[in-house]
């Protein structure tokens, strides 16, 4: 596994515990909503460089993008 996958791992994980803890729901679900965002096509894409990033900027994106149905963040 390379150092990015790593990353991406590590990020992930704490996003869907951020996302269980907040909306009160199970991992699957937590999962589910997470894997089906555009935030997350945007941190699997290592051009994007967001995978380099701390969880809790990545949970940030991936909040307004589900206010906002879309991601608003321009360096993205």
């Amino acid at each position: 596994m390379s150092k990015q996958e790593q990353l991406i791992e590590y990020i992930t994980s704490d996003i869907v515990s951020f996302i269980m803890e907040e909306n009160n729901i199970s991992m699957i679900e937590a999962m589910q909503r997470l894997y089906s965002s555009e935030t997350f096509s945007k941190l699997n894409d290592i051009e994007t460089g967001l995978y380099v990033e701390s969880p809790t900027y990545v949970y940030d994106i991936y909040k307004t993008e589900k206010q906002n149905g879309q991601i608003i963040q321009e360096e993205i």
